[in-house]
């Protein structure tokens, strides 16, 4: 097993204070409000979390830095993670996906500590690993929306496109 890293990432986030709805669990999913975006880690136990974050040490950036398409799995204690952020157990899959065994969500997660991935907003982010991690699923409902919110501005901007086109066509006879 890979070691624990020390606290070398500083999150920062609007001093909102920190809460959680109820203590994590070993196996819990947890979601991290940071702003933007949200950031999504395996709750592995005794404080620490195992999350699919950046390779470079750019404080207060987060998996925002893994632009470059570079990331790392890590094991950290979920308060120098969660910083000042907001952040809550969301285990929103459960009742659709199939759940493994908490030893094996902890186990699969640890087994991961140390490995370099390829980070993808859209196809490989923190929420598909951790997803991932508890499911066997690799899944970002963030991802989901940011495509539909695409696809839906593509879609409105081609049909006011082909109406000006039709306007004009019209307008020729």
């Amino acid at each position: 097993m890979a070691a624990v890293e020390a606290n070398t990432d500083s999150y920062s986030c609007p001093a909102r204070g920190r809460w959680a709805i109820r203590k994590p669990q070993a196996g819990d999913l947890i979601e991290i409000d940071r702003g933007l975006y949200k950031h999504w880690c395996v709750y592995v136990g005794d404080d620490y979390i195992v999350h699919l974050t950046s390779v470079t040490e750019r404080p207060g950036l987060g998996s925002a830095a893994s632009i470059n398409g570079q990331a790392v799995v890590k094991k950290q204690l979920l308060k120098h993670v969660v910083g000042n952020c907001n952040y809550w157990v969301n285990n929103k899959h459960d009742k659709t996906l199939r759940v493994y065994p908490v030893p094996r969500i902890i186990a699969r997660a640890n087994k991961r500590v140390g490995e370099k991935r390829t980070y993808q907003v859209l196809a490989e982010n923190c929420e598909h690993f951790a997803n991932e991690m508890r499911y066997n699923t690799a899944i970002s409902d963030q991802a989901n929306h940011a495509m539909d919110v695409g696809i839906g501005a593509v879609i409105a901007a081609t049909a006011v496109i082909g109406f000006r086109i039709l306007a004009l066509f019209v307008g020729q006879r």
